[in-house]
């Protein structure tokens, strides 16, 4: 055992000497930041704010308001204010989108006097009313409905004295069927856990991860003849000769394990900071990773003990990489070009790490 934490500890060393390893532990998070900023740049989001003045002690008005702000999105927002001038002041400036000032009693609702209800507040800003207006005036009227009820009821059967505890009891029971359909909004802020991502996304989760794998793939590439040349000097003959040849090549996958996860797990927390809207499920994220850096790991220790010389990868390293970006779905999934081409797509490890990725990012 001390023979492999030592060999262990030298290979650590071995690739910690290497300029490209440290190129890549700072390269690649700095290039996924820089991505996860720009696509945050390109992401305009639109949010409407009203403002809405009312009298705390009208229970009617007060109603309004609370229904106003069951009914705020990530869009649309509706604020309370305590003071006429300040609402004034607020769309004159252009704070605000637009006012709403509410005079409304339970008295004018009984008698359905509803259409001078609310005072539109607006400026030559204000572009939004048609909106805002349809919302103010479905809260307006919800509110003030069971009132209205009440009232036509009673004009009927005046001589119950039920109506008003029945027209409470049909409401309350309407709310929680939600007959009054209130909105839920479902995108990439709000319900999104239901909601499918749209292509941009998946490709831009595609390109993100997938240059995490090809980075991982490009530094296993070129640490591959710093190990071959260490045959050139007897030392897997040395090592087989006092049976510790298979704990040296261990030590030598796992030391390559080691180094390949620090650098994807440094992608994906950069990730996770300037772009975690293209991130999927932590475990699967990690597990995929883990997956993927076993088997590149295990291929580049194959390679290390089996090739003569480094000629082989530093001929074809460059087309390995062109081939996997290809095949390896970091733009796209083959499949939905040609069959043929999306049965090659099996033999590359970085698809498989991309693809489990995107679907449990599409389903989840």
């Amino acid at each position: 055992m001390s023979f492999f934490l030592t060999s262990f500890l030298l290979n650590l060393k071995k690739f910690a000497a290497q300029k490209a390893v440290w190129f890549g532990l700072i390269f690649l998070p700095l290039t996924l930041s820089l991505g996860g900023m720009s696509l945050r740049s390109d992401i305009t989001m639109i949010e409407v704010t009203a403002g809405v003045y009312f009298d705390r002690e009208n229970e009617l008005e007060s109603h309004i308001f609370e229904i106003l702000e069951g009914a705020t999105t990530p869009f649309v927002r509706f604020i309370a204010y305590n003071s006429q001038e300040t609402l004034l002041e607020d769309v004159r400036l252009g704070h605000i989108e637009c006012g709403y000032i509410l005079h409304i009693t339970t008295e004018s609702a009984v008698l359905n006097e509803l259409r001078e209800s609310a005072t539109l507040v607006s400026s030559p800003r204000t572009v939004a009313t048609p909106v805002l207006n349809e919302i103010v005036a479905a809260a307006i009227l919800r509110a003030a409905t069971p009132e209205l009820t009440r009232a036509g009821l009673e004009a009927f059967f005046s001589d119950s004295t039920d109506i008003s505890a029945f027209v409470k009891w049909q409401f309350d029971a309407y709310s929680e069927m939600d007959i009054f359909m209130s909105p839920t909004f479902t995108g990439q802020i709000g319900s999104a856990e239901q909601a499918v991502p749209d292509i941009s996304n998946i490709t831009a989760a595609r390109i993100f991860h997938g240059l995490i794998g090809l980075t991982i793939l490009a530094l296993l590439l070129f640490c591959i003849p710093i190990f071959i040349e260490e045959r050139r000097f007897g030392l897997p003959t040395a090592l087989r000769a006092c049976g510790k040849l298979q704990l040296y090549y261990a030590s030598l996958w796992a030391a390559t394990l080691a180094t390949m996860l620090v650098i994807g797990g440094a992608g994906l927390c950069a990730m996770a900071v300037f772009a975690p809207h293209l991130l999927t499920q932590t475990h699967v994220e990690l597990a995929a990773l883990v997956g993927y850096v076993v088997v590149c790991s295990m291929l580049m220790v194959l390679l290390a003990c089996r090739l003569l010389n480094s000629n082989f990868i530093q001929s074809f390293g460059l087309f390995i990489i062109i081939l996997n970006i290809f095949f390896g779905g970091v733009v796209l999934n083959l499949t939905e070009i040609n069959p043929a081409l999306a049965n090659l797509q099996y033999f590359f490890p970085l698809y498989w790490y991309v693809e489990a990725i995107i679907q449990n990012y599409i389903t989840n």
